[in-house]
């Protein structure tokens, strides 16, 4: 099986698009009014957008996806509960703090560092679960 920095490449772009698709659900579907809300911005604003950006956004997802597989294969991490476990606790000493950044310093949105880091907790959940499936 090919691989990535050691990791079964495979799992890597299985988790990489289930954590995308946990992104289209959260921003697309069940928060989009509310986030579209709590970023100022209109449905006319969001689809003027250039599609290229979720192409940048799949880019940060894989990156993301590789550092989870990385700190799941360094510390030598199996099992569901396992992965899912350290998946919260890097979701808690990283993703929230990065969220929280924007929350002090930009946005003061309550709602906005919700959504945002919900997702990623999210997201990151998913893809341990995937990884510690495909490995």
């Amino acid at each position: 099986m090919p691989r990535i920095f050691g990791l079964n490449l495979v799992g890597v772009l299985v988790a990489s698009i289930a954590f995308f698709m946990v992104g289209w659900l959260w921003y697309g579907v069940l928060f989009m009014d509310a986030w579209m809300q709590a970023q100022g911005i209109s449905a006319a604003d969001a689809e003027a957008e250039s599609p290229l950006w979720m192409l940048g956004g799949l880019v940060i997802t894989i990156m993301q996806v590789i550092g989870i597989g990385l700190v799941l294969k360094w510390k030598n991490v199996s099992g569901l509960v396992p992965s899912v476990m350290a998946a919260v606790t890097l979701w808690v000493f990283f993703a929230l703090p990065f969220c929280g950044y924007a929350y002090i310093y930009a946005a003061h949105n309550s709602a906005l560092l919700l959504i945002d880091a919900s997702h990623l907790l999210a997201g990151w959940v998913v893809s341990a679960v995937v990884l510690s499936l495909i490995k």
